[in-house]
């Protein structure tokens, strides 16, 4: 389930940035698809940050997937609706 959300996320157009959180309580962002690889069968994931330091996670470690809120053109967030 959260591998699909996270494959669903990645073809979204346009593209959203969203972030895992871990069972752990980390988090890690994923600004572009381009930041995020996933396994052949799926049993991680490799994060990659702004520096390009990577971070291999197991997908059973991850808790939740959710999209960032994105700012408006006024600089103001976006209400969902």
């Amino acid at each position: 389930m959260v591998l699909e959300s996270i494959r669903e996320l990645n073809k979204a157009v346009p593209f959203r940035p969203y972030q895992l959180r871990l069972t752990s309580g980390t988090v890690h962002q994923v600004p572009h698809p381009d930041f995020i690889a996933i396994s052949a069968r799926g049993s991680w994931v490799m994060v990659s940050d702004l520096n390009e330091h990577p971070y291999w996670i197991s997908t059973i470690l991850i808790e939740e997937v959710t999209p960032l809120k994105t700012p408006a053109k006024n600089g103001k967030e976006k209400r969902r609706s």
